[in-house]
């Protein structure tokens, strides 16, 4: 008990002790920039869905998804068809 009364002040400490304060007046790295640039294509509203945005890429990726989720489901179905009505 008396060890985790004197603990408990010496985590406060060290914890206090190594937080860091920014100031407004730092200049923002080149990575900030490219960051906020890249913030700002993704939030117009230009009626694209987010996840379509990156481009031809993007596009491939989400159709692969989607015909892997309905092939997937087809087969799942199957499997259950198969299983139920054994012959």
């Amino acid at each position: 008990m008396n060890v985790s009364k004197k603990l408990f002040p010496l985590t406060q400490a060290v914890v206090r002790g190594t937080r860091q304060v920014s100031h407004a007046s730092e200049i923002p790295s080149p990575r900030y920039a490219k960051m906020k640039k890249s913030q700002d294509k993704f939030g117009a509203d230009d009626s694209v869905p987010v996840h379509l945005k990156g481009g031809y890429g993007d596009r491939i990726l989400a159709l692969t998804t989607i015909g892997g989720v309905v092939v997937g489901t087809g087969l799942a179905l199957h499997t259950f068809y198969t299983i139920a009505f054994r012959r």
